[in-house]
């Protein structure tokens, strides 16, 4: 999923869930270590969200997210669900099958 796909598919979700809140996107390494974040967690490349709502609002908005192509999970205390754009797995893999789809990112494009 493209940067311009995860944001379109955001807005998506977003439009038919109305009653998700969210309580995180973009994060920086400092914010990340704060929250108790993965030092892989596709938050710091701007990748992931996540929602907060009832259970049941939290499960309805996981299958709408799934069928737009996100990973998804519920989790934590109080559970939230968190949807990314990105497959599970380091950063680093992910920008390697990125520039092998859709080219180099970042300026660095030679």
């Amino acid at each position: 999923m493209t940067p311009e796909e995860f944001d379109r598919n955001i807005r998506e979700l977003t439009r038919v869930c109305p009653w998700l809140s969210v309580t995180s996107g973009f994060r920086s390494e400092e914010r990340n270590a704060l929250v108790g974040g993965s030092d892989q967690s596709k938050h710091l490349v701007g990748m992931a969200v996540d929602f907060i709502s009832s259970e049941s609002g939290l499960r309805q908005a996981q299958t709408f997210a799934r069928e737009l192509g996100f990973w998804t999970l519920i989790h934590g205390d109080p559970p939230h669900l968190h949807v990314q754009g990105l497959p599970s797995g380091p950063i680093i893999d992910c920008y390697v099958n990125w520039n092998d789809k859709w080219g180099k990112q970042n300026g660095n494009d030679q």
